[in-house]
């Protein structure tokens, strides 16, 4: 579907919640406690860039801009060690065809920078949420999603 010249969409996620899926089953026990050395996955460029990409890239399906559909949705995704995005979810949904558009948003992300246990690359799963809202101003932009996520 194409963009809507009327409608304007700022996507805000407020928070992004991080959780390993790589069990520490896999690395040898000890009696000794080790400490491990995590990173979290990132959106190459970081939090900024993928605001852009969502911004660049999110399609408000019509029938849901003919209601003006707005709200909150729990999403999630798993990083694989290659980057790449997969196990792709809604935990809590907003509309189907909204759904359906963040689904194919979230599945065609360029690859991201993996998380590392130790210096080696891990899985993990990112959970966060994502609040739509339909804007009838053209001149409204994303970077206002921007600021109001920074400012919280």
């Amino acid at each position: 579907m194409k963009k809507l010249a009327i409608l304007s969409v700022c996507l805000l996620m407020a928070g992004v919640s991080f959780a390993r899926t790589d069990a520490d089953s896999t690395a040898a026990k000890t009696d000794q406690p080790t400490q491990d050395v995590i990173t979290q996955p990132e959106f190459r460029g970081g939090i900024e860039k993928m605001y852009q990409y969502i911004s660049d890239n999110f399609e408000y399906p019509e029938d849901a801009a003919k209601r003006s559909v707005n709200g909150k949705m729990d999403v999630e995704f798993t990083v694989e060690k290659s980057g790449d995005i997969t196990y792709v979810g809604i935990l809590k949904g907003l509309d189907y065809s909204i759904d359906g558009e963040v689904l194919r948003l979230l599945k065609a992300m360029p690859r991201w920078i993996p998380a590392t246990k130790n210096g080696e690359p891990v899985r993990y799963k990112v959970s966060m949420p994502i609040t739509i809202r339909a804007s009838r101003n053209k001149n409204q932009k994303s970077s206002t999603a921007l600021r109001d996520f920074k400012d919280q």
